[in-house]
């Protein structure tokens, strides 16, 4: 898997992670640092373009879902071990309106919509649309 950022500058810059391959339990957790760095360093809002994305495991859906969480602002600690702990929340508005999906291929598409993750994220055709959307 590879994960590329671009940044567009808007009124607010807008993240933009392009990721090419597969979202596995490899590699997840590559895409939730890489999302907790661009929230923390870059941009608030954010577009995961997934186009290049051949197979999405239930691993790569819980790095979505973590995506979501750090994108709402959810609050977490971190414990002792090192174990990152989130307080028991469900998406929420902030998140469908922070994070924006992109371009699923058809079976990474099949999915999210039976892991229910489509009713949360706006999923877009294209880039321009994604990237207006955040301007409403």
């Amino acid at each position: 898997m590879e994960i590329n950022v671009s940044v567009h500058q808007a009124e607010k810059p807008i993240a933009i992670m392009h990721i090419k391959g597969e979202i596995n339990a490899s590699n997840y957790l590559d895409v939730i640092t890489r999302a907790q760095e661009l929230y923390k360093e870059t941009a608030k809002d954010l577009v995961v373009d997934l186009s290049e994305v051949t197979n999405i495991s239930s691993t790569g859906l819980v790095a979505l879902h973590q995506i979501s969480l750090i994108y709402s602002g959810v609050p977490h600690r971190v414990d002792t071990d090192g174990t990152e702990v989130r307080p028991d929340v469900t998406h929420s508005n902030r998140a469908r309106k922070h994070v924006k999906l992109l371009s699923p291929q058809p079976s990474v598409d099949k999915a999210l919509q039976s892991a229910g993750l489509k009713l949360f994220f706006k999923v877009f055709g294209d880039l321009d649309s994604a990237i207006q959307s955040f301007q409403k």
